[in-house]
């Protein structure tokens, strides 16, 4: 993957100005409800999303969860997963589940099961808390867990730090929120949300700021 990837979320997104090369996008491509009784519903992507031809591309599955469940069912989302990972042109499966403590063994249990169901590789996004003190994803088998820097307390973004290794090759921003106050030594690609659709201005502006960065 190229070394800035712009996450495209649940609304109508056109990146043809992006050319095959400039850049890579991580697009939502479902989400996956854990009911309160164990069952588990996937929602597909409904907005059109627009990409030019040849960009490297990531499936993203967003897993949201009842506040308190049964054991959900394994097998059908791992199913539902490994169908999002075959999509067409998709060069690997990016998990977005703000597991609380109580749901890690089940998530580390669906981690290692993707690995051996999916052919591509797995990463995940992470809370920056797991990448610090709460370093529980460290000997998790994920191919990169992306430290989401964003929608965090008030200027706390500028002062945490990442520990964990596994968290140090990418790092994840917000278009419309400070930055870490420098850039984290280590981290080769830089994972960018924007709370609007992307146009070629906003990644212009990314391009700059990532310069002075």
């Amino acid at each position: 993957m190229p070394t800035i990837v712009l996450w495209a979320w649940e609304r109508a997104e056109d990146l043809r100005f992006l050319g095959p090369y400039r850049a890579g996008v991580a697009f939502l491509a479902a989400t996956a409800r854990i009911e309160a009784d164990g069952t588990i519903g996937f929602q597909p992507r409904t907005a059109e999303l627009l990409l030019p031809e040849g960009i490297p591309a990531i499936a993203v599955a967003r897993i949201d969860s009842a506040p308190e469940h049964a054991d959900p069912q394994p097998g059908l989302l791992i199913n539902g997963l490994r169908r999002i990972a075959d999509m067409p042109g998709v060069r690997g499966l990016q998990i977005d589940f703000d597991a609380r403590r109580s749901e890690r063994s089940f998530y580390r249990e669906l981690l290692a099961t993707l690995q051996r169901a999916v052919r591509k590789p797995v990463g995940v996004t992470a809370l920056v808390s797991w990448c610090a003190g709460d370093r529980w994803l460290d000997a998790e088998p994920i191919g990169e867990a992306v430290p989401m820097f964003f929608r965090m307390g008030r200027n706390e973004s500028r002062n945490m730090s990442v520990v964990s290794p596994v968290c140090r090759a990418s790092i994840g921003l917000s278009m419309d929120e400070e930055w870490p106050a420098a850039r984290p030594a280590g981290v080769d690609r830089i994972y960018l949300f924007n709370a609007r659709a992307w146009t070629q201005a906003d990644y212009s502006a990314a391009l700059r700021r990532i310069d002075s960065w």
